[in-house]
């Protein structure tokens, strides 16, 4: 299970830096989000066998995603919470697509990815926390 571990990373890391982006991107922002999302299509086309097909669909809509999440963010009229609340709803959208373009056992796979970056994160977060507190 921890060679799917760096596909989970993958597709949150292009979220997390999404979601804490300032409303001003620097230059090069747009070129990490990039490599993100190209290392994130080339780890799920190798552990899930995705096709041509399935790439640049995925592809795609990863792009809308990020588009909708910038727009989310530059929108100074919306407080942090509506935010928080719009790109969740973007997250249940892209996992709604992706059970359309993947197969049953691709998408089977990529949910046990996702579950296994959420408990990484949480894993992260609270060795975060433990060492916040010893300083």
């Amino acid at each position: 299970m921890n060679f799917l571990r760096p596909i989970l990373f993958g597709t949150f890391a292009i979220l997390a830096l999404s979601l804490n982006a300032q409303t001003q991107q620097a230059p090069g922002d747009n070129a990490i989000i990039a490599q993100y999302s190209q290392d994130n299509i080339d780890l799920l086309t190798t552990e899930l066998s995705l096709t041509s097909d399935q790439v640049t669909q995925i592809q795609n809509l990863n792009n809308k995603v990020e588009q909708k999440i910038q727009v989310i963010q530059n929108n100074t009229q919306m407080d942090a919470g509506k935010k928080r609340e719009f790109i969740r709803g973007n997250r249940a959208d892209h996992k709604r697509v992706m059970s359309t373009i993947l197969t049953a056992e691709q998408f089977a796979a990529y949910e046990e990815l996702m579950k296994a970056k959420a408990s990484d994160r949480t894993e992260e977060h609270q060795q975060i926390q433990d060492v916040e507190k010893t300083n």
